[in-house]
């Protein structure tokens, strides 16, 4: 069985006018035709129900997740029950265990499951006491910053402000590196040979260590059990704390592009990433024998700016600090390497280290009275919501493409409708679902045809209390009262009628958004809410990515799937079946051709689609090649690792 969808990141092949030939992977002389998926399902998901046994009495938050390839991948947040939890979660069918990252007030646990069949079991000892009762109010999670020109400031991270607060200018001299030891209050900073320690009780400063092993300054530090580990480029140092003693030197392997600049840090599972020029890396293996360090690139590609910090705080946030005169602060989501800028500072940031509070330290207020502590609450005011889970992270965007000539071949450029989406189900402290948030962004039109956009949930159509924030001017639709698309029998929303009505051609310019060499059209972003009746069970809305689809906005009935999703109600029938398509729906099969391929793609990252009439193979050299293989090889074919790309047939005007 040839399968071109692998973990998280769907493919499917599509089809316009033109039959591609993928010279490049397949020598010149075959084209996508000759090569046959039949009984390609699509499938690679289990459904493990999971089971918590935790008889502590104090509040707690669980975050679950599990490794791919080193990366972590977060399945949600969920609020302790009385005895622990009770969920289901769909995974990688390849996913042999999985993790529960514990918040309560006895600080933060990592606890390993393995998976047995469909069930994963965990029970934790009763041992913690109340003593958060007798917490202390005046911890805040901050960051210390150094830079190059000596200054020293902290910056607050506790709320959306991130106010920074000068110290008193370093000792020594300027620092591009730095590290916390919190347990003994103790920051150290690197000026060329010299280590400085400054303790964080006293306000004074003293060195360390007069030597290290890069003879001089080094951009990473991090501190952690005794061991500071040291970096630059390719090398990692372990040293011993008080000694100054190597302890063990590393050859780093993994490095896309670029191995520059950055700095390390650990999360609070005792992971150790690593943030640089050239993305964000998660350490997988450090080999003591080989002297070897192992990491896998989290980005799908470089970062657009040069960083020189890193830190990640007690939520397991990651910022970076940029190399600026004003530099950035930076959030970037350990789930997919997106980013975004929260702050922009008058001074430069050289080096970042995170103080994290323990839970105990914090204040136990209950301002809602919900039952979770506002420290572990993602709405402290608003009893009716507790925390979020993103789709496909929190500042991350997923990507739809389509070919919109169904059922008709095409061009293969996958850029006659490009669309980010991210999911966000907000749920209560009884883990159930009290919203649900889609927002979805139209960044290309590569077609003179118009087509609009909707989504199918799995969700009963009568749980659902109202649907606001779709675009739905024009007459080809009609909405019900709840705002769910009218004569639908399941819960189908239109996102928006005509992506014209939003989004219009620059001037001279034939589509929006596929020519580099045509004036860009500022993408359009659309958040649609849906308030259901009552908290219902997450498991009801369905499964991620969900059903998109596109429709033609002249005539609603041509609907335009993932291969194996289902048409909607209003979806005219008599179109399957003709030109190309292999549709049957009675065995499961649809939009898809004869070869099985189908007619769109869906990726976890953001996607760098195609220029106009370039094919998907011209602009990813391993796209082919990672289909053929199955998805075992070149599973991140969308990257920018050297070789995989050629930029040139790609639309990068952005």
């Amino acid at each position: 069985m040839k399968k071109l969808l692998y973990l998280a990141i769907i493919v499917t092949l599509t089809s316009c006018i033109e039959e591609p030939s993928f010279e490049k992977a397949i020598e010149n002389t075959e084209s996508l035709s000759d090569y046959s998926f039949q009984n390609f399902d699509f499938e690679t998901s289990k459904k493990v129900n999971l089971s918590i046994q935790d008889y502590n009495t104090t509040p707690a938050k669980y975050e679950l997740y599990y490794l791919y390839n080193g990366e972590r991948q977060m399945l949600g947040a969920y609020i302790k029950q009385t005895n622990g939890l009770n969920v289901s979660q769909w995974l990688p069918s390849s996913v042999e265990d999985m993790h529960v990252l514990k918040s309560d007030a006895g600080g933060t646990e990592d606890y390993l499951l393995n998976i047995e069949g469909s069930s994963a079991n965990l029970t934790i000892d009763v041992s913690i006491s109340s003593a958060a009762a007798n917490s202390n109010e005046g911890c805040f999670d901050h960051l210390y910053a150094v830079n190059s020109n000596g200054d020293f400031f902290t910056i607050d991270v506790s709320d959306d402000a991130f106010n920074p607060t000068d110290l008193s200018q370093l000792e020594g001299g300027g620092s591009i590196a730095n590290a916390l030891d919190q347990e003994n209050g103790i920051m150290y900073y690197n000026v060329n040979k010299t280590l400085y320690a400054y303790d964080i009780a006293n306000g004074t400063f003293s060195i360390k260590h007069n030597s290290n092993p890069f003879n001089g300054s080094y951009p990473r530090l991090e501190y952690k059990d005794g061991f500071f580990y040291m970096g630059n480029k390719e090398l990692l140092y372990k040293v011993d704390a008080e000694t100054n003693d190597i302890v063990a030197e590393y050859t780093i392997n993994g490095f896309i592009n670029n191995s520059g600049g950055g700095d390390l840090a650990f999360d609070s599972a005792g992971e150790l990433y690593l943030a640089c020029f050239s993305g964000l890396y998660k350490f997988t293996e450090i080999n003591d024998t080989n002297n070897t360090a192992e990491i896998i690139r989290i980005s799908a590609e470089n970062f657009p700016f040069q960083l020189t910090s890193m830190a990640i705080d007690r939520q397991d946030r990651i910022f970076v600090g940029t190399n600026d005169a004003n530099s950035n602060l930076i959030q970037i989501s350990k789930e997919d390497g997106a980013y975004q800028i929260v702050k922009t500072f008058d001074k430069k940031i050289n080096d970042l280290t995170a103080w994290r509070c323990k839970t105990t330290d914090l204040s136990q207020q209950d301002s809602d009275n919900d039952g979770v502590i506002d420290e572990l609450d993602d709405y402290p005011n608003d009893p009716e919501a507790a925390v979020d889970t993103y789709t496909p992270s929190a500042l991350g965007m997923g990507s739809f493409a389509f070919e919109d000539l169904w059922p008709l071949k095409g061009d293969y450029d996958f850029n006659d409708m490009v669309i980010g989406y991210r999911y966000t189900n907000v749920l209560n402290s009884n883990n159930k679902s009290v919203r649900f948030i889609m927002n979805f962004t139209i960044r290309a039109v590569g077609a003179a045809n118009h087509s609009g956009f909707g989504i199918e949930l799995d969700v009963d159509p009568t749980l659902v209390e109202s649907v606001t924030g779709h675009k739905t001017a024009g007459n080809n639709t009609s909405l019900n009262a709840k705002g769910l698309e009218d004569q639908q029998d399941k819960t189908v929303i239109i996102v928006f009628n005509d992506s014209f009505n939003h989004m219009k051609p620059a001037t001279g310019a034939k589509f929006i958004n596929t020519d580099p060499n045509e004036a860009k059209v500022t993408p359009f972003e659309i958040e649609v809410v849906v308030e259901f009746t009552h908290p219902i069970d997450p498991e009801l809305i369905g499964d991620a990515p969900f059903n998109p689809f596109i429709f033609s906005s002249y005539d609603r009935g041509t609907e335009l799937h993932l291969a194996g999703k289902m048409p909607t109600s209003l979806a005219n029938e008599s179109l399957f079946g003709t030109e190309y398509d292999d549709t049957n729906l009675a065995t499961g099969k649809t939009y898809q051709d004869s070869n099985n391929l189908p007619w769109a793609i869906h990726i976890i990252h953001e996607f760098r689609y195609p220029i106009e009439k370039a094919r998907i193979d011209q602009g990813y050299n391993k796209f082919v090649d990672w289909g053929l293989s199955q998805g075992i090889t070149y599973r991140d074919w969308y990257g920018d690792n050297s070789g995989y790309r050629n930029t040139s047939k790609l639309y990068f005007n952005n």
